[in-house]
């Protein structure tokens, strides 16, 4: 007897585990698209919305693998399940009309309860998957084209300078607080101190228990670790065993494949991009400029390099580049002119 097109219980019972397994990860939309893609159901404009999704994150892709695994599971426990009988159950159904027997109930009781354990196993399975999947996905924070301020799942807080990125994974505040800077970045971490705040830099680790910090760590260059309230530890290759220990007030910097040093650090703008605020007593020219370049992100060209020993004093807060330059070249008695895009000239 072949199975009327309406009897479908394989299938039933696969989307039943993948409905339990996908509303644990609550992604309605996409675990749509995903479903009617297996099935080979899915159109070609949802493929596409499928396709860019996959291609945005690493993490999604993981997402669908764990999501599909739940379905082939779900058709490998059915395929271990009996299959009714259903000629054999209609014949026994049509004996008791005819020949009265004591009343008997008859259940298939261990089908179903094979049927259960399998369901909660696959979507214990799917639980766990998915818990790995938060626990290893990274979350990416970005500044490109300005500064930005975040607070992280412990309570610490990031300031972001342009052009930089910091990235943690989802057991960050669990059983860790590693976090990974590129570019340039101001920390005020929350207190545990049983849980250390560690920030990995290039070739660097920056261990904290609670502070406030700024760290820069631009490629091909050294790391420079400025403390500005609280302790840290700063060590390179050697780990805990070689690391420098500073106190608010102190700088260090790391080379690649060299152990941390302490400098003095004389430059009072270290932090200008973050406090928008640019401050100069009786420097050289040259100092001036490097910082203003720092701060807009732009650059300077001297055409007299007599110039660049001029000593400026000034103190800009909230500065526009418009009135920084203005005033320098009134202050200074130098013409300042643009030459391209970001690119300034100075001369007399």
């Amino acid at each position: 007897m072949s199975r009327s097109p309406l009897y479908q219980p394989e299938r039933k019972f696969k989307q039943i585990i993948f409905v339990i397994a996908s509303s644990m990860l609550s992604n309605d939309h996409i675990d749509t698209l995903i479903a009617r893609e297996i099935e080979g159901e899915i159109t070609a404009e949802e493929m596409g919305q499928l396709q860019s999704w996959l291609e945005a994150d690493p993490a999604n892709q993981a997402y669908y693998e764990s999501l599909k695994d739940t379905w082939d599971l779900a058709a490998g426990a059915w395929s271990e399940m009996p299959e009714p009988d259903v000629e054999r159950n209609w014949q026994r159904f049509s004996e008791n009309l005819t020949a009265p027997a004591p009343l008997r109930v008859v259940t298939r009781r261990s089908s179903w309860w094979r049927m259960a354990a399998a369901a909660i196993v696959i979507v214990a399975a799917a639980g766990l998957t998915f818990t790995l999947i938060q626990r290893n996905k990274e979350t990416v924070l970005t500044a490109d084209n300005g500064k930005k301020t975040f607070t992280l799942p412990d309570g610490s807080k990031v300031y972001l300078n342009r052009n930089s990125q910091l990235a943690y994974n989802g057991s960050f505040g669990d059983d860790n607080r590693t976090v990974q800077l590129k570019g340039e970045a101001f920390f005020d971490v929350a207190a545990d101190a049983a849980n250390p705040f560690i920030v990995a830099a290039g070739a660097s680790q920056t261990k904290v228990l609670g502070t406030t910090f700024v760290i820069k760590a631009y490629d091909d260059k050294p790391v420079q670790l400025d403390v500005v309230t609280g302790k840290v530890a700063f060590s390179g290759k050697k780990g805990d065993n070689g690391a420098l220990v500073l106190t608010a007030g102190h700088t260090a910097i790391l080379q690649t494949d060299k152990e941390p040093r302490q400098i003095q650090n004389s430059d009072p703008n270290f932090m200008a991009w973050k406090e928008n605020r640019l401050y100069f007593s009786n420097v050289p020219l040259y100092k001036t400029l490097s910082a203003i370049e720092a701060y807009f992100n732009i650059r300077f060209i001297v055409s007299d390099p007599s110039l660049l020993n001029l000593n400026y004093t000034g103190t800009f807060d909230d500065p526009a580049l418009t009135e920084v330059l203005d005033v320098i070249s009134k202050t200074a008695e130098v013409k300042i002119s643009e030459e391209e895009k970001d690119v300034y000239r100075i001369s007399r």
